[in-house]
């Protein structure tokens, strides 16, 4: 029921530009309203195009963000998510498939694992932990040496001190985990296999690695640029 200043007016209608009580159903009177018909499906939105103009942003692709964008025809847009510096994927690869080493050549340690990056400016965060045991029967040193390789290709390498038993002259033996963390750049799209490989620095006394004598895992990361 309309009133103005505490009192009812019923019937009436008060028009702020005149000023004036009207009954209802007498003079013209406007009001802004949007059509439902502006709407097509779920998910559109009703957004400013310009000064006092409502336009339809038809609904975007599942999972993308609105997104301000002065150079869209309605100031926003859909668009995918910012990924910089996201972990998109995770894979994980495990062995207990020994392999042992008494020359200097390397060879595949039998831990390896793939991953596709979704883009070409993604990076891949290498992690392993991979277990060993050193052996020698007659001298008072043996060390070994591990590479991580992307395909064919050597991406980082460990010599000398990196994995290496001194004892007294007479048999060694040790038991171990080492670490490699690396994050590399592959630059493709394409299906990327990490991999180790090792064996002795030098031969002679019965010198061995033994690697994976108890479980290895390596686990790539896939990186948003």
């Amino acid at each position: 029921m309309a009133t103005i200043s505490g009192t009812s007016r019923p019937g009436y209608v008060w028009d702020e530009t005149d000023n004036v009580w009207y009954p209802i159903g007498t003079g013209v009177h406007t009001h802004d309203y949007v059509a439902n018909t502006l709407v097509d499906a779920k998910g559109d939105l009703l957004v400013g195009s310009a000064a006092d103009t409502v336009a339809r942003l038809a609904v975007g692709t599942n999972n993308h963000v609105l997104t301000a964008d002065s150079s869209a025809t309605n100031g926003v847009k859909w668009a995918a998510p910012a990924a910089g510096g996201k972990v998109l994927q995770v894979v994980q690869g495990t062995t207990t498939s020994g392999m042992t080493s008494t020359t200097t050549s390397y060879a595949d340690t039998n831990l390896t694992a793939s991953i596709t990056p979704s883009s070409t400016t993604s990076k891949v965060l290498v992690l392993i932990t991979q277990t060993f045991n050193m052996y020698a029967s007659s001298t008072d040193e043996v060390m070994a040496k591990v590479k991580l390789l992307r395909g064919a290709t050597d991406i980082l390498s460990y010599t000398g001190d990196f994995l290496k038993l001194r004892g007294a002259s007479g048999t060694l033996t040790l038991s171990g985990i080492f670490p490699i963390t690396y994050l590399d750049s592959p630059e493709t799209t394409s299906s990327t296999t990490y991999k180790t490989q090792g064996a002795v620095n030098a031969t002679g006394a019965s010198r061995e690695i033994t690697f994976n004598n108890f479980s290895s895992q390596i686990i790539l990361m896939e990186i948003g640029a």
